[in-house]
């Protein structure tokens, strides 16, 4: 019976250990989030599974000098009618994305949603400087974001999104200013760029 109870033990550690708690390198390239492909360059890093609590539809996160310092989300495929965040909580309001939408109206959507991120009362944020941006074959939005939240630094970044097959397809970027935006906005806008389906 002890040989069981050690060998379940060896077992569930074993398990345990198979569930990554650290962040990991992108590999410079071509890399897919689902059928969203992007060009990385080096220097990011990927956060765990469990980082991404309030995101959804393979969601991932990419930094690289930490997530309170700058981060470079990716969200593929948000279907129509849903939210650009996934959350427990019932009562949480947050916006929709409908496949119709405009230019203007997905960017008002991603701003109410960065809202909802840092919490309601916490930021104020704000969006510029909307453009179109051809994303391999659809066309789609570029711009600009600012947020200043309470008790933290405030932040600047870049978004771009395009919808494909009734699909929102959204990347951002955000990072804490002056010095972590001048850092790395060029990388961040290059991959932001290169995304296509």
């Amino acid at each position: 019976m002890t040989n069981r109870i050690l060998a379940l033990l060896i077992a569930m550690t074993s398990l345990g250990a198979c569930v990554s708690t650290t962040f990991t390198l992108v590999t410079p390239g071509v890399v897919a989030v689902q059928d969203l492909k992007l060009q990385a360059d080096s220097g990011w890093n990927s956060a765990p599974p469990f980082a991404m609590q309030s995101a959804g539809y393979g969601s991932v996160y990419w930094t690289k000098d930490g997530p309170l310092l700058d981060r470079l989300v990716i969200i593929p495929g948000v279907p129509d009618g849903e939210p650009l965040l996934v959350t427990q909580q019932k009562t949480a309001a947050l916006p929709i994305f409908r496949a119709d939408m405009l230019p203007n109206e997905i960017e008002e959507l991603v701003e109410s949603t960065i809202v909802k991120l840092f919490g309601e009362g916490q930021a104020v944020v704000n969006t510029a400087n909307l453009r179109p941006h051809r994303f391999g074959d659809h066309r789609g939005v570029l711009f600009d974001l600012t947020a200043t939240v309470t008790d933290s630094p405030g932040y600047r970044g870049l978004v771009g999104a395009f919808i494909a097959n009734e699909k929102l397809y959204l990347a951002y970027f955000l990072a804490a200013t002056p010095y972590y935006y001048d850092k790395h906005i060029a990388s961040a806008e290059s991959v932001i760029k290169s995304a296509t389906i």
